[in-house]
């Protein structure tokens, strides 16, 4: 899976925004040569390579790997965010409940 979020590296690692040459999208790698966002890319690239294929799969199909890619990405922020919300909420309600 694409590393599509920068946070999840280590605050000083070195990260470098890549595109990917097979899908076009844009992903966060720990090496400077990456050149696939995965390993499904790099596969399909290989097979393209070795068929001597230069074209990439259709454009819907692109669109498509990329928004479920986009789809996962967001779906765990959003988890993240209701954790977070359901904290805050408690919090409050200790806050309020010391209070009366």
């Amino acid at each position: 899976m694409p590393q599509l979020d920068r946070s999840n590296f280590k605050y000083n690692a070195k990260v470098f925004e890549k595109t990917c040459l097979w899908c076009g999208i844009i992903y966060f790698a720990s090496r400077s040569t990456a050149k696939y966002c995965s390993a499904t890319c790099r596969g399909y690239a290989n097979q393209a390579k070795a068929a001597e294929e230069a074209m990439p799969y259709d454009e819907t199909e692109k669109m498509i790997s990329a928004l479920l890619s986009e789809n996962a990405h967001l779906k765990g922020q959003v988890q993240r965010y209701v954790l977070e919300n359901e904290e805050l909420r408690k919090a409050l309600e200790r806050f309020q409940s010391n209070g009366n």
